[in-house]
Order: C-alpha cells, then sequence, then structure tokens
C-alpha cells in the first residue's frame, strides 16, 4: 500500500476497536498486509477481529506493540490513528522515538477512496442506516460495490463489505474533526446538517460551511433532503403528501402509509413512479433516509424496479431502531440517537408503530461538550417520553467540562416520571416500574445492556406491564 512516498506492507491501527477503524483494517488485512492494533476495551468487535487473526493489545503498556514491531521492517510499517485516542498516549511517544509515519484514519479512507467510483453519504443524522441501505442495493447489482459501514450490517455481521472484482465504493462521510475533507466522491448524498461537534467548528455558520465545502468535492451529483435550502446540490429528495408537491422532487416518496407492520409508499425515481414500496424500517425518517438510499443506487446505474423489491429485503443495521423483543406482552427496542433530532425521530416512529403504548427510554447522554451545547433540545425531547431513565454521561475521548453533568440534564426535563440513575440500578428501576415499551438509547457503551436486558425481560412476561 502506498504510504505517502514509501510503501508500507504492516500496519498498526491505534484505536481499532473504532467502528471505521476496524473496517480499514479489515480492508487492509484482505490486501495481505500484517494488520495488529491497539484498544483501550475488549468488545465483540475486537473479538471478531481477534478471530479474524488481527493481534490486538488492550494494555496502556507498550508490550503488545514492542513484541509486533521489527527494527527490519520499519522502513515498510506504517501507523493509522484515531482522534478518540489521545495524543498523549504512551504508544505515540514510542512510535515518534522510532520515527514511524502516522495518518489519520480519515486520510487512510481518503486514499483508498481515490482507487474507485465513491458513493459517499453525508449528515448529521442517518449516514450509516443509508450507507447499508445502499449497500444492500448495489451488492447484488451487477458490478457490485465495497463498503466502509458506520454500523454492522445485520445480515453480514460487519461493518465492511470488499468485492476485489467491483470498482464502486460506498462510504460514510463523518463530518466529525472534518473527516468527509479527506474524499473527492463521485457522488454523494446529504441526509441533514443540524449543528453538531460544535468543539470542532465554532457555531452553526461554522459547521454549515464544512457542508459546503465537502459538497464542492463532489466530482458529480449532490443529491440533498429537500428541506436543506442551505446545501449546494443539483438534486433533491423527500417525502411528500401527495403526488402534486412530490413533482418537485428528484427523488420523492408521496403518501406514506402503515399496511401490516410496514412502512409503505409510492415511490418517485426521477421520472419514473413505484407503487406501494415496501420499507422493513419503522418511521418517516427511516422513510427518509431510504430515499436517500434509493437516490445513490440510481446514480450508479442500479435497476429502478429491481431495487425496489430488494429495499423490502433489507435486514437492518446493529443498534438503529432494532427490535429485541416484539411479543404481545411487551416491546424492546435499541438505537444508537444520540442527538435530540434523532431522539424526536426515534420517538415519533414508536408512537407511529406503537400507539397508545406507554413508553420509557434509558438515554446515556454521549460527550459533555454535545451534552452542553443541547441541554434544553435534550430536555425537551426526553420530557416528552412517559418515563425516563437517565444515566451519567459517556465521555468517549473527552475531559470533564465544569457545570456539565447528567443532574444538569435531569434538572431541566420537565416530565414527572424521571430518574436519575446508573447502569447498575437499571434493573431495579424496571422492577419499580415495569415498562410496556421499552427503548434503550445512545452512542456511549449502553449497549452493553442490550443483551442483559433482553434475557431478563424474557426470563418473565410479568416485567413487562400489561397493556391495557
Amino acid at each position: 500500500m502506498k504510504w505517502g512516498e514509501k510503501t508500507v506492507d504492516r500496519l498498526y491501527f491505534v484505536g481499532i476497536g473504532g467502528i471505521g477503524m476496524s473496517g480499514l483494517a479489515r480492508y487492509a488485512r484482505q490486501l495481505g498486509l500484517e494488520v495488529a492494533g491497539y484498544d483501550k476495551t475488549q468488545t465483540a468487535l475486537t473479538r471478531a477481529l481477534e478471530r479474524e487473526g488481527i493481534s490486538i493489545g488492550f494494555e496502556e503498556n507498550l508490550d503488545h506493540f514492542n513484541h509486533w514491531f521489527d527494527p527490519i521492517e520499519s522502513e515498510r510499517t506504517g501507523i493509522v490513528r484515531t482522534p478518540a485516542v489521545p495524543r498523549n498516549h504512551p504508544l505515540f511517544d514510542r512510535i515518534a522515538e522510532l520515527a514511524l509515519p502516522v495518518i489519520k484514519r480519515s486520510k487512510m479512507l481518503g486514499a483508498v477512496a481515490q482507487n474507485f467510483e465513491t458513493f459517499a453519504v453525508a449528515g448529521t443524522h442517518g449516514k450509516t442506516t443509508t450507507t447499508a441501505m445502499l449497500t444492500h442495493l448495489l451488492a447484488d447489482t451487477p458490478g457490485g460495490c465495497n463498503a466502509f459501514l458506520g454500523g454492522i450490517l445485520a445480515s453480514t455481521g460487519s461493518n465492511v463489505l470488499l468485492n476485489p472484482e467491483s470498482k464502486r465504493l460506498v462510504v460514510e462521510a463523518d463530518e466529525f474533526d472534518r473527516s468527509f475533507l479527506q474524499l473527492n466522491p463521485t457522488h454523494a448524498v446529504i441526509t441533514s446538517m443540524d449543528p453538531d461537534h460544535l468543539d470542532i467548528y465554532g457555531d452553526a455558520d461554522g459547521f454549515r460551511a464544512g457542508f459546503a465545502a465537502f459538497g464542492e468535492q463532489v466530482t458529480g451529483h449532490v443529491v440533498r433532503e429537500s428541506a436543506l435550502t442551505s446545501a449546494e446540490a443539483d438534486l433533491t429528495y423527500g417525502c411528500a403528501t401527495n403526488r402534486q408537491t412530490a413533482n418537485h422532487l428528484d427523488y420523492a416518496a408521496s403518501n406514506p402509509r402503515i399496511e401490516s407492520g410496514w412502512m409503505v409508499a409510492d415511490i418517485k425515481m426521477r421520472d419514473e413512479w413505484f407503487e406501494s414500496v415496501k420499507f422493513p424500517m419503522p418511521g418517516m425518517h427511516n422513510l427518509s433516509n431510504a430515499l436517500a438510499a434509493l437516490s445513490l443506487a440510481d446514480l450508479a446505474g442500479a435497476n429502478r424496479g429491481a431495487c425496489m423489491k430488494s429495499m423490502g429485503m433489507f435486514g437492518g443495521i446493529h443498534r438503529r431502531f432494532a427490535y429485541h423483543i416484539r411479543e404481545s406482552h411487551g416491546t424492546y427496542i435499541d438505537d444508537y440517537a444520540h442527538h435530540p433530532k434523532e431522539i424526536s425521530a426515534v420517538l415519533e416512529a414508536v408512537r407511529l408503530h406503537h400507539p397508545e403504548k406507554s413508553i420509557t427510554a434509558i438515554f446515556q447522554p454521549h460527550l459533555y461538550s454535545r451534552t452542553r451545547d443541547h441541554m434544553m433540545e435534550f430536555a425537551e425531547i426526553l420530557s416528552e417520553f412517559d418515563r425516563i431513565l437517565l444515566l451519567p454521561i459517556y465521555p468517549a475521548r473527552e475531559e470533564p467540562i465544569n457545570g456539565i453533568d447528567s443532574q444538569s440534564l435531569f434538572e431541566n426535563i420537565l416530565n414527572p416520571s424521571k430518574h436519575l440513575t446508573s447502569i447498575e440500578r437499571i434493573f431495579d428501576n424496571l422492577k419499580e416500574h415495569p415498562p410496556e415499551v421499552l427503548l434503550t438509547i445512545g452512542a456511549g457503551d449502553i449497549d452493553r445492556l442490550v443483551q442483559p436486558l433482553s434475557d431478563w425481560l424474557r426470563e418473565d412476561s410479568q416485567r413487562f406491564k400489561p397493556f391495557e
């Protein structure tokens, strides 16, 4: 693999357990490179990488790296890093001492993407679901695709799709750390532009400027959600209540409805309509994500009729409106939502598919900076649940911010049925107030609750509140 002026065949990933890093590690290994890495915590994803033959160290000491590093091969060794691992980590001192070349994950992805016809999905919300849907649509078409996903596809159990015969690549264009500016996509879609990562962009204007810069780097078409009037694009998509409104859009869903538990809509693809197309993922936000995926599949030249049929067979993605229990006596859904707009979309979808049911949400805020920047928006949407169980903030890469914690968020939530709790106390909370519909929401380590909660709820149907 070319690494600037060098060619490397040994890569060490610092933060290999991240969803983006692990995908690139898998790609490098398929190319025949020797791959290893470090991560702070062992997870299901790191265990999967180890089963695939990738050696991973989990201790902060340098033993694993020093054992892997071969001085004879230093000229052919490179380091890939993620901003999630701070630069004061001891590994970076050792790497600097050895004068090994280091690049960010985003730069490596950009270098890989240069070899393909690249279809990029950008936006504050919906990137992972849209990317997964697009991958599903293109995988079985002539020409296939490769893909780097920000989540785990339910159908494959992986966050990558590697097809050596394909010249197409599907990627998430992540706005964090301005990573998407390393890409020069052939075509792109922008799903949303709600300000986020203001620790990086400064303010909403800076955030929008970042997306404008991304759009300028797209060599072909840019498709935008119709409400994003500030986004530079030559094509639009969106949901419409009737065909008259839909005819003003290039890609549209008209007459959305629920039939036998399915989202169903009539779909416009430029100059052609398709009647009563079925979509397996609940919610208007996921119908919008599906339209975004269909628009890029269309630009890739995929057969439109085949795409309509294929969309109905999409198996979903890990932690995106994932049903873990869907029984007559109770429902449990897990979702990655970590921004107020995402939580609002999830709540809307739950109420649409489970009307008149009481909804209990367990929410783990993600990042001190995001909690600070959207404090009142979080409080407003969390107040709309029937019961809210609030966990401590998951800091990820951040240091604490004075005055910003779950207690301050809790005090702003107007819902009288609110509880400030901990992961260890959750089961006691649910015993005291059994749920009808239960949600776990957040982008931190709340996912470690999912399997224990599912098992516990299945042990006894009385752990759900009987539907009235």
